[in-house]
C-alpha cells in the first residue's frame, strides 16, 4: 500500500491529485473558497483538466454550486470528506490496527509493541516496503508466543498490503528509541 499519498494510490491520473489537493484543503480550510489556480497548483494538473472531476463531484454534492471557472468550496459537512480524510492519513489506522490486531491475535498481549519502519512512519510508497513490530513479551509468555508473534504478524501484513516484520526485545530498553510506542498505551 503506498501510505505515503494513498488517494492517488486507489484514484491514478488527475482525478486523484484533485481529490487529495481538495481533501488537504477540506482538511485546513473547510468550507473555504479554494481559487482554481492554486487548486490546479496543489494537484499538478492544467487548470483545464480541473473542471470535469469538479463536476463530478459537485453531482455528488461534496461542493458548493459554482459557475465554470469560480473557486471551488467544499462542503463541510459532507460525509465523504470525513471518510476521504481517514482515507489522507492513514498512519493513525495502521497504529490502531496493529494495536487491537496484538491485543486479539496475541495472547497474552505483548508487554510492549511500538512500530518502526516507513509504513509507521506514513511514508511508505509501494507494497514492499516494511512494518516493524518491536515486541517485548509479557511476563511468563509462553513457549510458543514468539512463534504466534509471527503468525500475528503475517495476519496483519494481509491487512495492510505490507510486509510486517517482527523484531524481538527482551526489554523495554531495547525498543529503539525512534519507534512508535503503541502498547502500553499512554495515559
Amino acid at each position: 500500500m503506498n501510505f505515503g499519498t494513498p488517494i492517488p494510490a486507489l484514484f491514478p491520473g488527475a482525478s486523484g491529485r484533485i481529490v487529495t489537493a481538495l481533501t488537504a484543503h477540506h482538511a485546513r480550510h473547510a468550507g473555504a473558497p479554494l481559487p482554481l489556480d492554486h487548486l490546479a497548483r496543489e494537484a499538478s494538473v492544467a487548470a483545464t483538466q480541473l473542471e470535469t472531476t469538479l463536476f463530478r463531484l459537485g453531482l455528488l454534492g461534496m461542493l458548493a454550486p459554482r459557475a465554470r471557472g469560480e473557486a471551488v468550496r467544499p462542503v463541510a459537512g459532507h460525509i465523504v470528506w470525513k471518510a476521504l480524510d481517514g482515507l489522507a492519513d492513514l498512519r493513525w489506522r495502521v497504529v490502531e490496527e496493529a494495536r487491537e490486531r496484538m491485543r486479539t491475535d496475541l495472547s497474552p498481549a505483548p508487554a510492549v509493541l511500538a512500530l518502526a519502519g516507513p509504513v509507521a512512519d506514513g511514508t511508505a510508497t509501494h507494497a514492499a516496503e516494511v512494518l516493524e513490530l518491536v515486541l517485548v513479551p509479557p511476563p511468563g509468555a509462553p513457549g510458543d508466543w514468539w512463534e504466534r508473534a509471527d503468525r500475528a504478524a503475517a495476519r496483519l501484513s494481509e491487512a495492510l498490503g505490507n510486509v510486517v516484520t517482527v523484531r524481538r526485545a527482551a526489554t523495554a530498553d531495547e525498543v529503539p528509541a525512534d519507534a512508535l510506542a503503541v502498547l502500553p498505551e499512554a495515559r
